[in-house]
């Protein structure tokens, strides 16, 4: 089976979708698939390697309106004059052109990865094309998936038709020493991690107010915020807020990321807004004691696996913070709670295999059963 990945920045490359894909490329790829991922020249960190099949970088416009259509035009251009069995589409916003192959008669997969149009970051024009980016997406496609169930029963419940829940996976970690972070004054467990894109509804503003209000932090201890802080108003204003023995190294990449993760002695993810956060996932695979806000999307990964507070509440994250920092058999039990968790529930070997299926449904003409979609 030849498949295209559309709507992901390419691999290797930041950012959650494409994490995503690069996971789901590597297995497709093991399990004797044809994987052609487009991309965007400017947004590569490295070359690709093996595991990323065919990269294809196609033009487009650059800004933060204008890149994901045009890159997302380019690329079905280019698919168009390929045989492809299956184009798997990613996120609303490509799927504003998921017509084009489905009106060649090439299948069409649409994963759905979190509630983009409703995220704080987008103005109120930006939150309805990617509302018409989904209703395109779901008439359009043979199958759609989710990485959740609780959003796949949200789509499925609105739009009338069956939505599979596919979710993130998770690989096997190794222990990795404590070398590269030490350019930054870490030690082991002397540090809380904060992992994502720097944007409003990431809650890092939260994450930093609650952490300057903290009365002791031991030894020491001190705040990393990994990410692209340079990119946004919002994330400049994060950097210059930020009190003492706070540090933001920027966006990093494995084996750094790996180590980063290794070494925390608590991670924070306090979101507003997720999908199925591979933050977690992540976290839990290297053991971490995790504290994260209390949406559904959260607890529904971990479930007693964590700590929680309530979303956006400053005063609580600082508590629980403040507590877990000071409390290291509870930090290890919690740890071992959620690798254990992880490893028995997200993998991506399965999670590949279900998609796997998918395709082969709706290539034999049997895609998920459509209803009549909610008003």
């Amino acid at each position: 089976m030849r498949i295209a990945m559309v709507g992901s920045r390419g691999i290797p490359a930041p950012g959650g979708v494409e994490s995503v894909v690069r996971a789901l490329t590597k297995h497709l790829l093991a399990r004797g698939h044809e994987v052609i991922v487009y991309g965007r020249a400017h947004c590569l960190v490295g070359a690709p390697g093996p595991e990323a099949g065919t990269v294809i970088l196609t033009p487009g416009l650059r800004g933060k309106h204008a890149e994901t259509i045009t890159h997302t035009a380019s690329a079905m251009w280019d698919l168009m004059r390929r045989k492809v069995d299956v184009v798997h589409v990613h996120s609303p916003g490509p799927a504003l052109l998921s017509w084009v192959p489905a009106l060649a008669g090439r299948p069409v997969v649409f994963t759905v990865h979190g509630p983009d149009w409703r995220g704080r970051k987008w103005s109120g024009p930006a939150k309805s094309l990617l509302s018409l980016g989904l209703r395109i997406g779901m008439r359009t496609a043979a199958a759609v998936t989710a990485v959740s169930k609780l959003l796949a029963d949200e789509l499925s419940e609105r739009f009338g038709r069956e939505v599979a829940c596919v979710p993130n996976g998770t690989e096997p970690v190794r222990a990795a020493p404590l070398e590269r972070i030490r350019r930054w004054g870490l030690a082991h467990e002397n540090y809380a991690l904060f992992v994502g894109r720097v944007e409003p509804g990431k809650g890092l503003d939260v994450l930093l107010e609650a952490w300057s209000s903290i009365a002791s932090k031991p030894g020491g201890c001190k705040l990393v915020v990994v990410g692209d802080w340079r990119a946004s108003t919002y994330g400049r204003a994060c950097r210059r807020a930020a009190g003492e023995n706070v540090i933001f190294p920027g966006t990093q990449s494995e084996p750094t990321l790996g180590e980063l993760y290794a070494h925390a002695c608590v991670v924070v993810q306090p979101s507003v807004l997720e999908g199925m956060s591979l933050i977690l996932l992540e976290a839990a695979a290297h053991g971490r004691c995790i504290i994260a806000s209390n949406i559904p999307e959260n607890v529904g990964v971990l479930g007693d696996s964590a700590v929680y507070f309530n979303c956006e509440d400053a005063g609580e994250l600082a508590e629980k913070m403040g507590r877990y920092l000071q409390r290291p058999r509870e930090r290890q039990r919690l740890g071992a709670s959620a690798r254990d968790l992880v490893r028995s529930s997200y993998s991506w070997a399965a999670s590949a295999a279900e998609m796997e299926k998918v395709y082969r449904r709706v290539l034999s003409g049997r895609p998920g059963r459509a209803r009549k979609e909610r008003t």
